[in-house]
């Protein structure tokens, strides 16, 4: 027990030191930007990105984030954390909200897997990408000084040097991860859910202007921290996935609210009938919607939930 206890107390220090988001002095008095209420599709889906988002600096939730979540769930309304997190990382935040005990699900990877919380053993959708996948993007990412970390559907996470951006990785993930050489040791049955390119910003900023332009065409590319790079295949992100979610419970995109910070979020926020960028999000995000909540430190997403679903307020 103090073994498993001191191993979560390094996870939590993994992620607050590597995972937090930084929010300038001008997000801090960005005002909130609702749509017309009375022209809105009835919401039954709230979609919620994690890191920069809905997470506080110390990786947990506000009190009136969940007590909000609480409510919205009484009411029928159905919750999806969606992110780029591991299910074993996404899971644990869904629990922290309530949602194994509620309308809860976690769309993970982003948008690579989806994952009822009432039946946490079976995906229900996978997207992946294939080992001559993995094979190139990692030559793009070597050419460049960056390295790779990959989700294989097979063994959790791969990556071929541990450096620190490793950590950020694993404090993201919280997942052990296998060392690879690649191409290699890189098997033909291979399958990712995603893969990371890491390193240095200024690095990461050259070799995604000059990937060859089929990569643009062969995959999802989304910048979702100064360090990442992200690859997914290019019919996986969280809106599509979300989208798969809606059919099965039988409503459509026009009744969804999303919320998010970065690019992966993209998508979700352009798809839902509200999409919603907080007021610390990348400036590509906040260019497909006009929808704005408060910065994520003070609380910005469970305040512009009170508004939308009319609830007292829970501070």
């Amino acid at each position: 027990m103090q073994e498993h206890f001191l191993e979560q107390e390094k996870q939590h220090t993994r992620e607050v030191q590597y995972m937090s988001v930084a929010v300038s002095a001008e997000a801090q008095q960005e005002q909130m930007v609702l749509p017309d209420l009375k022209t809105i599709a009835p919401l039954k889906l709230v979609a919620l990105d994690l890191d920069g988002t809905t997470l506080r600096e110390d990786k947990t939730f506000s009190s009136r984030l969940i007590k909000v979540i609480d409510l919205l769930q009484e009411k029928g309304v159905t919750v999806a954390i969606c992110s780029g997190r591991a299910p074993e990382s996404v899971i644990t935040f869904g629990k922290m909200l309530h949602l194994d005990s509620g309308h809860g699900y976690c769309v993970c990877f982003n948008g690579g897997a989806l994952i009822n919380l009432a039946d946490i053993k079976k995906d229900l959708f996978v997207s992946t990408i294939s080992a001559q996948d993995l094979i190139d993007i990692e030559a793009q990412a070597c050419a460049h000084g960056c390295a790779i970390h990959a989700y294989s559907t097979r063994r959790v996470l791969l990556t071929e040097s541990n450096i620190r951006f490793t950590e950020m990785e694993i404090a993201a993930s919280m997942q052990p991860f296998e060392k690879l050489l690649f191409p290699d040791e890189v098997k033909p049955q291979e399958q990712a859910y995603k893969l990371i390119a890491v390193g240095d910003s200024d690095k990461l900023d050259v070799m995604r202007q000059e990937l060859p332009a089929e990569f643009f065409e062969r995959f999802n590319i989304a910048r979702t921290h100064p360090n990442f790079l992200e690859f997914m295949h290019k019919d996986c992100s969280k809106g599509n996935t979300l989208q798969q979610l809606c059919a099965k419970i039988g409503i459509g995109m026009e009744n969804v609210v999303s919320f998010g910070d970065a690019e992966n979020d993209i998508e979700m926020v352009k798809m839902a009938g509200v999409g919603v960028a907080v007021a610390n999000a990348m400036p590509t995000l906040k260019a497909v919607t006009p929808y704005r909540a408060i910065n994520y430190i003070d609380d910005g997403v469970a305040i512009y939930l009170e508004q939308l679903f009319s609830l007292p307020p829970q501070a």
